[in-house]
C-alpha cells in the first residue's frame, strides 16, 4: 500500500467521509477517488485497523477523563475561588478538572459548581466493565485497579518509564 494510501485510511478511520479523506490525503479528483479506494479489500482492511486503533485510544481518554473527575482534589478550585485577578500562569497551574462550571451570581459573589463524582465512579465502572476487562474485583476499587493500569500503558507509550 502506498503511503498515500495509508493516509486516506487514516484518514477515513477519523473523519468517516472518503470525499474529505481523499483531499486531504492530497487526491485530486476526491469524490470520485474516495470512492474508489473504499472498494479495494486492503484499504477497507487497513481503515478497520485504523478505525480500532482509534476506538482504542478515545476509550483510554476516556477512561483517564473519568478518573479525574472522580478522584481530582478541589483544593485548586478553592484556590481559584479566593484568588483576585489571576493570570494567565496562575489559571495554567490549577488543576480544575473537578469544576464543571463557574459563574458570576447577581450580587457578584462566585458559584462553582463540581462534577458529580458518584456518576463519574459509576460511568467509569461502566465503561470498564463494557471493555471486556476480566473482573477480579468489585466496584470502585475494580475501577480504580482498571484505571490504573490504563494510565500506565498510557505513560509508557508517551515515552515515560514509570508507570502509575
Amino acid at each position: 500500500m502506498k503511503p498515500k494510501e495509508k493516509e486516506f485510511c487514516r484518514l477515513m478511520a477519523l473523519y468517516g467521509e472518503s470525499e474529505r479523506a481523499a483531499r486531504e490525503a492530497g487526491y485530486k479528483s476526491p469524490a470520485e477517488r474516495g470512492l474508489l479506494l473504499l472498494c479495494r479489500e486492503d484499504i477497507a482492511g487497513e481503515i478497520k485497523r485504523c478505525a480500532d486503533n482509534l476506538r482504542s485510544v478515545y476509550e483510554d481518554t476516556a477512561v483517564c477523563g473519568l478518573y479525574r473527575l472522580a478522584f481530582s482534589k478541589p483544593g485548586d478550585a478553592l484556590k481559584l475561588l479566593y484568588c483576585e485577578n489571576p493570570t494567565g500562569e496562575e489559571l495554567d497551574a490549577l488543576d480544575l478538572n473537578s469544576i464543571a462550571e463557574i459563574k458570576r451570581t447577581k450580587d457578584k459573589s462566585v458559584e462553582i459548581k463540581f462534577f458529580d463524582r458518584i456518576k463519574a465512579i459509576d460511568k467509569l465502572t461502566e465503561l470498564l466493565h463494557s471493555a471486556g476487562e476480566e473482573s477480579t474485583g468489585g466496584g470502585l476499587i475494580e475501577a480504580m485497579r482498571l484505571s490504573a493500569q490504563t494510565l500506565g500503558k498510557i505513560a509508557q507509550s508517551e515515552g515515560g518509564s514509570d508507570g502509575v
